[in-house]
């Protein structure tokens, strides 16, 4: 992992049209794009497009990188923009889109016992079948903040949405997750 001052050295060279700069802020930053963007969209092909898309559109707009906030959380966001045009265009449009491959890909850190792990996997697998059935930007919110485990002020950066705003969608997120578990394991 790069430190603060060669991403820095990066974009300034990326915005002198450095190609193999960029290249390695890409290599930096693909695994954390890739990663977000699935968790969105569910689906790899999906993903790949948008991860590709988002880097595009990082290299038009380099320039525009004006050093306010972390360079991760200027990625995080045109990742967000860019997968959210994408989920409000395949809502519209559902036949363009299948989510028969559920998102797996959640790392739980739980090593105590075997069981427990297992159970982790499984809410968390139920829990992401869930997301794909929340609004877009309820998706968002909750992929960003319970997730990623982003903070509320570095999830209004990314969004542009008001805390209130956040925190309403994360909470109607969390009900319609939870009532729909409590459907199926009503313990939990």
């Amino acid at each position: 992992m790069m430190n603060q001052e060669q991403i820095k050295e990066l974009i300034d060279k990326s915005r002198k049209n450095d190609a193999a700069a960029f290249a390695r802020l890409v290599s930096e930053y693909q695994g954390m794009v890739f990663r977000l963007a699935f968790r969105l969209l569910c689906d790899e092909d999906e993903t790949r497009d948008m991860v590709q898309e988002t880097f595009v559109k990082i290299w038009l707009s380099i320039n525009k990188y004006d050093g306010t906030c972390r360079f991760s959380t200027w990625i995080y966001k045109i990742t967000c923009n860019t997968c959210y045009d994408r989920l409000r265009a395949l809502q519209r449009s559902p036949s363009a889109y299948s989510s028969d491959s559920a998102c797996t890909d959640w790392n739980m850190k739980s090593e105590e016992n075997i069981e427990e792990v297992l159970a982790n996997k499984e809410l968390a697998s139920l829990i992401l079948r869930f997301t794909e059935e929340l609004t877009p930007k309820q998706k968002l919110v909750f992929t960003l903040r319970d997730i990623e485990g982003l903070e509320v002020a570095e999830v209004v950066t990314i969004t542009g949405l008001s805390a209130e705003k956040i925190k309403h969608n994360l909470y109607q997120a969390r009900k319609q997750i939870r009532n729909k578990i409590h459907q199926i394991e009503p313990d939990l």
